[in-house]
């Protein structure tokens, strides 16, 4: 959204990142991604076709008798809901951002310690500031034009893509004042993802 003619003001965050905060943020970032059934069960359904085809060929090439490749096919047909449904279980439980990231964000936290040190978080017109003892960074509204909001925090990121820029803002740090200013200034400088 355009910028220009938005007066909502700033809104500074005082806060320490935790590991729960930046699992808050991947888990967002990785929520806001869809993807086709297709792209999601490659395997599921590429194996069945690929071994079923190599049974076929080796059948009409004489390699083994017709009665092997029709039992191999038929216990191929058996077994194919089986696993899918197994694959579908896996999927369904273990698909959890918290746990895919948990592992991630402890050795992201551990590598950075400037991570873990106090910030202050300054979000206006112009963008956001964030500093710390270790340094400052600033990025413009065109760096992290969308936004997710969860119940621990604001995820800003730079785009719709896995691995791109993700900055969390958790609500704690606006020590119990109301998140509804920075709500309305993401709202008027970027798009909000759900």
């Amino acid at each position: 959204m355009a910028p220009e003619h938005v007066l909502t003001g700033k809104t500074t965050l005082r806060y320490t990142l935790t590991v729960d905060d930046l699992l808050d943020g991947f888990a967002a970032q990785s929520r806001s991604f869809r993807h086709p059934w297709y792209l999601r069960w490659p395997t599921t359904i590429l194996t069945p076709v690929v071994v079923a085809a190599v049974l076929v060929r080796a059948a009409l090439a004489g390699d083994f008798s017709t009665v092997v490749a029709l039992a191999v096919l038929a216990l191929l047909v058996v077994l194919m809901p089986i696993v899918a449904g197994v694959d579908f279980l896996l999927r369904r439980f273990l698909r959890n951002p918290r746990l895919i990231y948990r592992l991630h964000v402890g050795l992201l936290v551990r590598a950075n310690p400037a991570l873990t040190q106090p910030m202050t978080a300054v979000v206006d017109e112009t963008g956001v500031r964030v500093c710390n003892v270790s340094g400052e960074m600033r990025s413009g509204w065109a760096m992290h034009p969308l936004h997710v909001e969860t119940e621990r925090s604001f995820v800003l990121l730079a785009s719709r893509r896995r691995g791109a820029a993700v900055l969390v803002l958790p609500k704690r740090g606006l020590g119990g004042a109301d998140p509804a200013p920075l709500r309305a200034l993401l709202a008027a400088h970027g798009n909000r993802l759900d």
